[in-house]
């Protein structure tokens, strides 16, 4: 059984699961698998939120969590043969700090550096301060042009990302085109695309027939400034009010700027936050709406994003209208109810919100999204694991 560990760019109880997290509870299916927390590739400020997540970073690395945030927060579940570490690294990546770093970083991953071979490091950060020396296999699994978004330190990111493709034998993993895209350009020999699925079986059973939708359009995901077109989500506002309603489900996100303004101005147009939902919550309100909203800005960082949400509002039985991503335009193509639609179209889009839907074509939706599961992905990457752990060497 091998021994894998997981770099990831979140906290394990972070609000929003992605693709770290399933990715980690698939592969615990057969292996033993250690799950990093984020190394903090944005840089911190004084900002609460901020404040507040590194000192709670602290009280993890000592291993003293407070009941009352315990009681609070209970936390992503944890798959068996599965440990959670929470490295307390300085949150800065350059020449000063990499020293005591890489010493850190070891020393909170040391179970894994002693474990048994064959070991794995399965990366969702280029930043690995030589973690890949220990290993037998590399796996690079890039979801997001990281270098791009707001707050990143391009300068560690691109470094990292040179000295890992320079690697023999390393497994790059791409989220969306673009992604593979840059992945080639940065020198990996070889690349895998894998575009995002999501956790279907969850929204699947929430889906309500369309005797029991009503007009109303959702979006579930980070309420940011990095990723969100909030302009347009201003103009479909406007668009439903007396027609539908336009709902918001997710957290305000520190990291891609203040959402707190641009919120205000929403509710003010008649929106609704529904703050953080669990995924059954989302499910339960998704499978009662009409539309699904991908209102993602266009810009350097988001050409690269490959939207799990849309399988999760199909899986709802929900209509998707998004702005013209490379990846949402790309389903669109084949998957007909998908629809792409860009400034002065978002907002006549919301007409669909209060269109009548049939039975049928809810079932249509849901059907379409059944092969993009974490169900089939995971013995995707199980067997892509097996594969490439059979090509090695034996010692």
């Amino acid at each position: 059984m091998p021994n894998v560990l997981i770099l990831g760019t979140a906290e394990w109880d972070s609000a929003i699961a992605t693709n770290q997290h399933y990715v980690t509870r698939e592969l615990a299916a057969s292996a033993d698998v250690t799950f990093v927390e984020s190394l903090g590739l944005r840089r911190p400020t004084l900002r609460p939120a901020d404040v507040t997540r590194m000192a709670a970073r602290a009280r993890r690395a000592f291993g003293a969590t407070p009941p009352a945030e315990a009681a609070a927060k209970p936390g992503r579940p944890r798959p068996d043969r599965t440990s959670i570490v929470s490295p307390l690294v300085v949150p800065v990546h350059r020449a000063p700090t990499r020293a005591l770093n890489r010493t850190l970083l070891r020393r909170a991953t040391a179970g894994w550096l002693g474990s048994d071979r064959p070991r794995v490091l399965w990366t969702f950060t280029p930043v690995t301060y030589g973690l890949e020396e220990a290993a037998d296999l590399v796996v690079y699994h890039c979801v997001d042009l990281l270098a791009a978004f707001p707050g990143i330190d391009r300068v560690a990111v691109e470094r990292g990302e040179r000295r890992l493709a320079a690697r023999p034998g390393v497994v790059a993993i791409a989220s969306s085109p673009a992604v593979r895209e840059h992945l080639t350009a940065a020198g990996f020999p070889r690349v895998e695309l894998l575009e995002n699925v999501a956790d279907v079986s969850v929204f699947t059973g929430a889906s309500r027939p369309a005797a029991r939708r009503r007009p109303a359009a959702i979006f579930s995901g980070n309420l940011t400034t990095a990723k969100l077109d909030v302009p347009l989500l201003e103009s479909a506002a406007r668009a439903l009010r007396g027609r539908g309603e336009l709902l918001l489900a997710g957290p305000l996100a520190a990291g891609g700027g203040s959402f707190t303004v641009e919120l205000e101005r929403l509710e003010a147009l008649g929106a609704r936050h529904l703050g953080l939902l669990t995924p059954a919550e989302l499910a339960d309100v998704a499978g009662t709406c009409t539309v699904g909203l991908i209102p993602y800005a266009i810009n350097d960082y988001t050409t690269g994003v490959s939207p799990l949400k849309c399988f999760e509002y199909l899986s709802s039985g929900l209509l998707v209208i998004g702005t013209p991503l490379p990846a949402v335009a790309a389903l669109a193509r084949s998957n007909p109810h998908v629809v792409v639609a860009g400034g002065a179209a978002f907002a006549e889009a919301m007409d669909r919100v209060a269109a009548p839907v049939s039975d049928p074509t809810i079932a249509e939706r849901v059907d379409s999204a059944a092969r993009h599961g974490w169900a089939e992905r995971g013995q995707v990457l199980r067997d892509l694991l097996a594969a490439e752990l059979n090509r090695l060497p034996v010692r």
